[in-house]
């Protein structure tokens, strides 16, 4: 009896602290003063939360060290509130250039007590990996190779209330597919041959980000997303993207196997299959896929947009929904990416209103104009994205031009669309095949459904499960005739 009281007593301080840490995340997006350190203390607590619900197994003991953590998380949250909006005269300006650098010490101290409260968490975390590695790897098992990693142990350097790391030699073995793996900066660069293959070199909004090759040790191929640029202007990025994929769980959505928050550097890693080949803008500007595999790749988006929207505890908007965020993976199956600038949709405001929000993110083409306007956000929004995609996946034509408004490739699709006079105008010509009246018909509820997410007002687009329900409308159509036009 006294048993079952303290694991009840461990699992309600593991809930505790982790909503604690998420209240934390999203108070330091609304920071105002110290907004490095607010940025910087959310990032170091949201890598906690995934070490949290594995003690769920763990000794119940535990416990009185989750207490000491509880009370550093509560006096982080209220410090960084602290840092939030608040009015702006003359008086509190001057007061608040103060009480900034008094804050940035009461930063310190607080780091240290989360520091000195996950020791002996991260002992006990150490051993359960340790116990983990006897079960995977056979102890007569020749050829394992080994490296020099760093492991969970943590421990205070002499003189000095910062964490350091200790290292070990252990096998390197695969992260478990169902759920994703806190990877050490070494691991990764063994994993990916010390980043010797690169697929991808992009740039996000000024920061770069460089996609390497990789393999684990149980041979399965990954994809390692590394932020070039640590700290600078990714931290919040890297901070959604973790936070999010990290509990999602979809056939239509990239799979999350890990990450790495190691001093500045930030990484995660994906499944290899998941972007094998490439992304849906990537096909449709070379003028391939054929109209079912066209149709198949939008209703799979489509599918995890709403899972989003409708299925998750709490609803989320991608905001970056577009061509280049759906990945094929091998079997050509799309696969939903890019959930850096992700946020959670909070209630309906008394004026019905979007949600209102400090940047306003996305692709340029397909940036929903009235949340662009206005800086408020909803799953409209993200409906308003995805007409761009399908309105692109039919005609093969980029959103917008160089040079040119993006609302003139729409106001010129309208009236084709209106007209049913798609297959002499809108369709993309370079798909030479002769279209049967059904099938016809199955890309004209495309492109009608198309239309209507294009909607200047957002209260007036479809929700994403009736863009499901009329793809699936469609790709029946292709369906039915056995053909892979």
């Amino acid at each position: 009896m006294l048993l079952t009281a303290h694991v009840a007593t461990l699992a309600q301080l593991i809930w505790c602290a982790g909503g604690i840490i998420t209240k934390i995340m999203r108070a330091a997006k609304t920071a105002r003063q110290n907004k490095r350190e607010c940025v910087h203390l959310a990032s170091r607590v949201s890598v906690i939360a995934p070490v949290l619900h594995r003690l769920q197994q763990q000794d119940p003991e535990v416990a009185q060290s989750l207490v000491g953590l509880r009370d550093a998380l509560n006096e982080a949250h209220d410090l960084v509130v602290t840092c939030g909006p608040k009015s702006q005269g003359k008086r509190e300006t001057v007061r608040q250039f103060f009480g900034a650098r008094r804050r940035a010490e009461q930063f310190k101290e607080v780091n240290r007590k989360i520091d000195s409260s996950l020791i002996p968490i991260a002992l006990l975390t150490h051993i359960s990996f340790m116990a983990r590695l006897d079960r995977i790897i056979s102890p007569n098992h020749v050829g394992v190779p080994t490296t020099t990693v760093v492991t969970a142990v943590v421990v205070p350097s002499p003189g000095s209330s910062s964490l350091q790391l200790e290292s070990a030699q252990v096998p390197v073995v695969s992260s478990s597919h169902v759920a994703a793996e806190m990877f050490t900066a070494a691991e990764i660069a063994m994993v990916t041959d010390n980043f010797a293959h690169v697929l991808i070199v992009s740039e996000d909004r000024g920061s770069g980000t460089v996609y390497y090759k990789g393999r684990l040790h149980d041979g399965q191929e990954v994809v390692v997303k590394r932020l070039e640029n640590g700290w600078q202007g990714m931290e919040g990025a890297f901070v959604a993207e973790l936070e999010i994929l990290f509990p999602l769980h979809h056939d239509h959505i990239v799979c999350l196997i890990g990450w790495c928050a190691e001093e500045d550097k930030r990484m995660f890693v994906y499944d290899y299959k998941d972007v094998s080949n490439g992304t849906l803008g990537d096909h449709l500007r070379g003028g391939g896929l054929s109209w079912r595999m066209r149709i198949e790749a939008l209703l799979g988006a489509a599918r995890a947009i709403n899972h989003l929207h409708c299925v998750t505890e709490q609803p989320i908007v991608h905001r970056n929904v577009s061509s280049s965020s759906i990945l094929l993976d091998a079997f050509w199956t799309p696969r939903l990416s890019s959930f850096g600038t992700a946020v959670w949709q909070e209630g309906p405001s008394s004026t019905g209103e979007g949600q209102l929000v400090a940047e306003v993110v996305g692709t340029f083409g397909y940036v929903d104009p009235e949340y662009s306007r206005t800086n408020r956000v909803s799953a409209a929004s993200d409906v308003y994205s995805f007409g761009k995609v399908m309105l692109e996946t039919l005609t093969g034509w980029p959103p917008v031009k160089k040079g040119e408004d993006p609302m003139a490739w729409v106001e010129c699709a309208f009236p084709i669309i209106e007209n049913r006079k798609l297959q002499d105008v809108l369709l993309d010509s370079r798909l030479a095949t002769e279209l049967t009246p059904p099938q016809l018909e199955a890309l004209q509820l495309v492109a009608d459904t198309a239309a209507r997410c294009l909607w200047q007002r957002q209260e007036h687009r479809p929700a994403m499960s009736s863009v499901v329900a009329n793809l699936e409308t469609a790709l029946c159509s292709f369906i039915a005739t056995r053909s892979s036009l």
